[in-house]
């Protein structure tokens, strides 16, 4: 199971070398492994361009972090570069080449397979190119490709037309990265426009942790970088949480729940899950029963056969049986999706299953609400499929 990796983006232009340097120090830290920058929006010569990134990427590397380098064939042009002699971008120390356009011709099949060591990184939403590319015999394994960034609201594609581009390259093999937006007011990205940078739309207002989510459900996105800078440690300290939220061990439940533990491990034999960590808002009225139902556990799962009015856990019913699920009084006439409920001792055989609600349902008194999903990641329900795994965290 690989985990999502995380980057960073830096425009050295607008940046001291003491800002960008303390930033890759805090960034690796927290476990960020990846740097984005563009080339195409600094000004000089050759000479002067060498220069002024090989200091980057030479910081970069001293934190134990890659340098991605976006450019374009205006820059191939201003710098001499050509698909066969990549050796500038070499000087340059960098480590990938990110072609914000491609050649679209035998040009893309050469870059994919020169020689000096870089990987080529694409456009994500050129699937149809990655596939040409590896038809003509590109190397698939020297191939990445990355997301755009959309400093304009409003300006995004769709998130299904993200998610397609997504699984079509998931399907030849290539890694897909996006952009986070950190939610800090005034930060900047390569232009002057200071109103976030995601991929999507649905990310540019709500928090960097919900995002990060949304991605790591998808199960198509290897990559999530910050695109604008500098974004505060809180939010370094929020995506570390939500990493260790998510990618857990559990052989200590063997000890607890002999039947859970060990029904748990003829799947994941290792003891490694991934879990998706919905930010839960507790009902006031909810017992300690109903709340240990929900949050003892990392693993909430539905099976697959009833994802349609909800996602049902069974586990519950199981690991609670013969404990005191009492109805108690809701005022709601229909539950509403992302409201998290349990069944009560109404439906006694059923009792303890924990639901969350994908379209309006009649209460019909057989269950109690027990919570509802922050708004800000209701929209990664629709990513959820049969047999992942999920959790509920609750803030202090």
């Amino acid at each position: 199971m690989e985990k999502i990796r995380l980057g960073i983006s830096l425009y050295p232009e607008q940046e001291s070398r003491q800002e960008i340097e303390d930033y890759l120090k805090m960034a690796s830290e927290y476990g960020f492994e990846k740097v984005f920058t563009s080339l195409f929006s600094v000004e000089g010569s050759r000479e002067e361009l060498v220069a002024y990134f090989k200091e980057l990427t030479d910081l970069a590397h001293k934190y134990g972090m890659v340098v991605s380098g976006d450019c374009n064939g205006v820059l191939f042009e201003r710098l001499g570069a050509k698909a066969d002699d990549l050796s500038v971008f070499k000087e340059m120390g960098l480590d990938i080449l990110r072609m914000d356009g491609p050649f679209n011709d035998e040009r893309d099949v050469i870059l994919v397979n020169n020689n000096d060591g870089l990987k080529i990184e694409f456009n994500a939403s050129m699937s149809d190119l990655t596939a040409n590319i590896i038809a003509n015999g590109g190397n698939p394994d020297n191939i990445l490709t990355c997301h755009n960034f959309y400093p304009q609201r409003y300006t995004c594609p769709s998130m299904d037309a993200v998610k397609t581009a997504n699984e079509m390259l998931t399907k030849q093999g290539i890694s897909t990265a996006m952009f986070l937006s950190s939610q800090k007011e005034g930060l900047h990205g390569p232009w002057p426009v200071s109103d976030g940078l995601p991929t999507v739309e649905e990310h540019r207002d709500i928090p960097v942790e919900s995002q990060l989510k949304h991605m790591i459900a998808m199960n198509n996105v290897t990559e999530a970088i910050f695109g604008n800078a500098f974004a505060p440690e809180e939010e370094f300290k929020a995506i570390k949480k939500t990493m260790e939220q998510t990618y857990q061990e559990i052989n200590e439940l063997d000890a607890d729940d002999p039947f859970f533990g060990n029904m748990v491990h003829e799947w994941i034999p290792d003891g490694k899950i991934r879990t998706i960590p919905f930010k839960l808002h507790l009902d006031d009225g909810i017992t300690e029963t109903e709340k240990e139902d929900l949050l003892r556990y990392p693993i909430h799962m539905d099976m697959g056969d009833c994802m349609n009015y909800m996602l049902r856990c069974r586990f519950g019913r199981i690991l609670f049986r013969g404990r005191d699920f009492t109805p108690r009084p809701c005022s709601k006439d229909y539950f509403e999706r992302g409201d998290v409920v349990i069944v009560n001792d109404n439906c006694k055989h059923y009792a303890g299953e924990v639901q969350v609600v994908l379209k309006d349902m009649k209460n019909d008194g057989q269950r109690n609400l027990v919570g509802y999903i922050d708004p800000d990641e209701i929209m990664i329900l629709e990513s959820i499929r049969p047999m992942d795994m999920y959790s509920f965290i609750v803030e202090e």
